[in-house]
Order: C-alpha cells, then structure tokens, then sequence
C-alpha cells in the first residue's frame, strides 16, 4: 500500500498540521466513546470557538513517559521498535486528507523483512487506573483502529504503565469493517460540523454549561412527561438522603458526645474516630476591609460569573 507520511521540522509545525484535519485521539469524541471530551467540545476546538488546551504536567509526563513504555514493550513483547517512530510524523489518508494520525511509536513485525509493509503500531499510555486486557478501554481501541487504517498496517498493540507499578499490552489485530464506520462518521463530523459549521447536539451538562453558563431572564420552557418522570423520581431520592443524612448527623452527634476534650476514641485499642480542631490559618477580613479602605476595596473587586445553580422546586 502506498502511504503518505510526513516529517516535520518541529513540534510547533506538527501541532498546526494537526489542526486540519481529526487524529487519532480525535476519533473517540467523534462517535462518543471519549469519556473526557464529546463530539460538541470537540467541535468547538475545531472551529477555534474554544483554545487548544494546553499542555500540563500529566500530558508532558505521558509524553516524556512514552520512551519508558515503548522499552517495557519491546522487552516484554521480544519486537523491536523502530527508532525514527519516536520524532513526531504524521500519516494522511491521501484520498481523504482529514484523516490523519500520529502514531506513538512503530515496531518491526517479528520473523519478517524489514521494510514498510512489516511494520506495525503501537500506542502507549500511562494511567492511574487498573486495566483489564480483556476489557480495554473503548477511546484506546478506536484510536488503535483509525492509526492502522489510515496508516495500511494490519497488526497492532496497546502498552500500558498503571501508576509506574505494573505494565500491561496487548496485541490488536486491524478491523476493517469496524474502521469503515470510523471513517463515515469522522468524514460527517469533518464536512458537516466541522467545514459545513453545523452544531452538534449536547451531550452532557457540561456541554450545555459550555454553550449557556448563564440563564436567559425569564425565560421557561415547558418539558414533556419524560422529564416530569425524572423530576418525580429526583424528588424521591432527595426525600431518600435527607432522611439518611439527618440519621447519619444524629449517630454522628452520639459519638462526639464521647470525646469531651479526646483527640480520639478507641475500642479494645484499635481507634474508631479522630475529632481535632485544624491549625489556625490566615484569612482575609473581607468586611473590615471593605469598611476601613472602601475605596481599595472597590479598586481592588472584578466582576466574576458564578456557575449555574440547581433548585429543584
């Protein structure tokens, strides 16, 4: 297969090139299987509606950590990776140019020549969370696939380091059939919403904080019997955890009332519950400001807008 890889001169220059078009990591948020960001949030970086975000500690340090991974691999897996995989490249579908990814690294496919049809890919990640090899998570899987398709490759592995505690990988075989559904809901996402400029729906609270974080004055909308049902049961389970709340302070207060002036209780030596006062720490007197320099106060106060809040009536 023929392959259209580019090299680039810099990371700066490989981050613009990303802008056109969905990669990879993308995917998942395209057909809403990212748990970290929906096909609306994602648009609205696409259409430069929101910032990139930038880079933090714990994306530095999965990208710094990438070398450790791709080593675990190779040594548990016996492959060899391919050392020129580590500078940033990128493979474009040339039929479709939007489709573009960044694989992690690539390895030599063991027992074969060396050349560009024997290659395959490898993705690694670093999380606090345990993994279950046969229970992966769903974005990793999708972000696998669409690396092997636009790339032409068949075979493929994920590489995990849990907590720099335990390693994990396992190797993933390309699916056609599975890639092809990727590819006509990224190409819908791409001319649609992305080209076309079409919205897409919300899909979850914080998309609707995103488009509206404040409320329109007077303004009602007359819901349906879906959610009068949520509402009922909403009522009922508020109902359900006051009463558990008034009885966990109620069996919370009987127990203060056996520390006096202890630090802790105990029971046969083993200790059942602290109650200490925390140390004192400094804090501004807003008021006594205010009165005493009003006119710092004033110069010193921005107006800030406070999140949406939630009465249920």
């Amino acid at each position: 297969m023929e392959r259209t890889r580019l090299k680039f001169k810099s990371r700066e220059e490989w981050l613009n090139a990303r802008k056109d078009g969905i990669g990879a990591s993308e995917v998942a948020s395209v057909v809403g299987l990212n748990p970290w960001e929906t096909p609306y949030q994602l648009w609205r970086k696409k259409r430069g509606i929101d910032k990139p975000q930038e880079e933090n500690f714990f994306m530095r340090a999965g990208h710094y950590l990438e070398d450790a991974v791709a080593r675990f691999y190779s040594d548990e897996s016996g492959r060899e990776i391919i050392s020129s995989s580590a500078e940033d490249f990128m493979f474009i579908n040339p039929q479709k140019p939007f489709l573009r990814v960044s694989p992690d690294r690539t390895f030599w496919l063991s027992g074969m020549a060396h050349n560009d049809d024997n290659k395959g890919i490898l993705e690694c990640k670093t999380t606090q969370k345990s993994i279950d090899s046969d229970d992966l998570p769903k974005h990793w899987f999708c972000q696998v696939q669409m690396n092997l398709g636009v790339a032409g490759y068949t075979q493929g592995s994920l590489a995990w380091l849990c907590s720099g505690r335990e390693f994990g990988y396992k190797d993933i075989t390309f699916a056609p059939d599975f890639y092809g559904w990727l590819v006509e809901e990224v190409e819908r996402f791409w001319v649609d919403n992305v080209i076309g400029g079409k919205e897409p729906y919300a899909n979850n609270v914080q998309d609707i904080l995103t488009k509206y974080n404040r409320h329109t004055d007077g303004k009602q909308i007359e819901v349906g019997d879906d959610i009068f049902e949520v509402y009922k049961d909403l009522k009922d389970v508020k109902k359900q955890i006051a009463a558990l709340e008034e009885r966990k302070e109620t069996l919370e207060g009987r127990i203060k009332m056996a520390f006096a002036d202890a630090e802790a209780i105990t029971y046969g030596g083993d200790t059942l519950a602290t109650w200490k006062a925390p140390k004192p720490t400094m804090k501004l007197d807003v008021k006594f400001f205010q009165e005493s320099e009003p006119g710092m106060y004033e110069q010193f106060c921005v107006p800030t807008q406070g999140a949406r809040r939630f009465l249920l009536k």
